[in-house]
């Protein structure tokens, strides 16, 4: 094998790369990157067996060949390189790199022992835009479960049909539900499946702008396709809650009100919380009350003035989770819906309504 190829692009590939690796001491061959040269391009992939990463990486080649890398010694090196262009060799089980009048030597490993990379046999097929794929992937992901006693709360539920994608995410405190219109291009029949956080988190990281993913559906596993890289994951077994009965519809106490002001208000007043991270609300007819107490700290009191709907209420919600929420909603105005102090809350933009967040409030004693 020999290829040249920019450094800069070669660095990036391996630092995505480098966060699919395996760290399984019975299987060190996990722990290494496969590098392909086909002639043409270098493909470049890594795999802990559950979800699997692969990018090629176009260059000046020379002769095909295929060989296995440790990442912490390859990455590392390639990072350390100042030179624009880099020289790949893989001579007698070893990898020559070549750069900044520098020559050094990795002891590799039979790219023969590295895993397969699984080949998905296509149930269902659908493109959607990158940009807002990642948007809504990160609108959802701060309500997955990070508690594994129920497994299929731990990543982010997709149900895809003609007309669109819902994502939604729950770790029973709170739901996030966002909405992307399809236009038809779902190949095959509708699906639901459960894509691990990790793989979501990376997909954020890394989606490109200004083009369509292709994703594909097959026997509990699914495939990115994008620019020159693919993704591969097994999905999360289980059943997601049906979740459609919990969203409200109709509300005791509803108001608009500033998110920016709001936001700024629910900072302040966290500074003064207790251990319990909750933050008082007392919703009126002419706007609502912000508060927190805690003895070792001090108080914290503003008001926001604003036209609230209904009863007057007090209330409490656990301010983190409260303002992921927040954060989600890009209007300057905000919808906020309550029924009562141990019921479901509902925030929303005030005009677009594809993204819902259901909030549980704290029961203080």
């Amino acid at each position: 094998m020999k290829f040249i190829c920019i450094k800069e692009n070669l660095e990036k590939v391996l630092s995505v790369a480098e966060r699919f690796i395996g760290k399984n001491l019975t299987l060190p061959i996990l722990g290494n990157i496969l590098l392909e040269h086909d002639g043409i391009t270098l493909k470049i992939s890594a795999t802990n067996l559950e979800y699997a990463f692969q990018a090629e990486i176009p260059g000046k080649s020379g002769k095909p060949g295929k060989l296995c890398v440790p990442a912490k010694i390859f990455n590392p090196l390639i990072q350390s390189l100042k030179d624009e262009k880099i020289e790949l060799e893989e001579k007698q089980m070893n990898l020559i790199v070549t750069a900044d009048a520098r020559r050094v030597v990795i002891n590799g490993v039979l790219a023969e022992d590295f895993p397969l990379i699984p080949k998905i046999k296509k149930i269902s097929t659908f493109a959607v835009d990158s940009a807002l794929l990642q948007e809504a992937l990160a609108k959802v992901l701060p309500a997955v479960s990070s508690s594994e006693f129920k497994p299929e709360l731990t990543g982010v539920y997709l149900r895809v049909s003609q007309k669109e994608i819902c994502l939604a995410a729950t770790d029973t405190f709170r739901l996030a539900e966002k909405r992307i219109e399809m236009d038809g291009k779902l190949k095959g029949d509708a699906c639901t499946f459960i894509l691990p956080f990790r793989i979501a988190q990376e997909l954020v990281r890394i989606l490109p702008q200004g083009e369509d993913v292709s994703v594909s559906l097959g026997d509990n596993q699914v495939l990115f396709e994008m620019r020159g890289i693919k993704i591969i994951s097994r999905l999360i077994e289980g059943n997601f809650p049906e979740y459609g009965a919990i969203i409200p519809k109709e509300f005791e106490v509803s108001g608009f009100f500033p998110k920016s002001a709001f936001v700024d208000a629910v900072r302040s007043s966290s500074i003064f919380s207790s251990k319990l991270q909750d933050v008082s609300f007392h919703f009126y007819g002419k706007g609502v009350e912000i508060s927190s107490a805690n003895a070792d700290v001090g108080e914290f009191k503003t008001t926001l003035n604003a036209s609230v709907a209904g009863k007057e209420l007090a209330v409490s919600f656990n301010y983190r989770y409260l303002l992921d929420g927040l954060t989600a909603l890009h209007e300057e105005e905000f919808f906020f819906g309550l029924n009562g102090e141990n019921k479901p809350s509902l925030l929303r933009n005030k005009a677009d309504g594809s993204l819902l967040y259901v909030l549980m409030p704290i029961r203080l004693m």
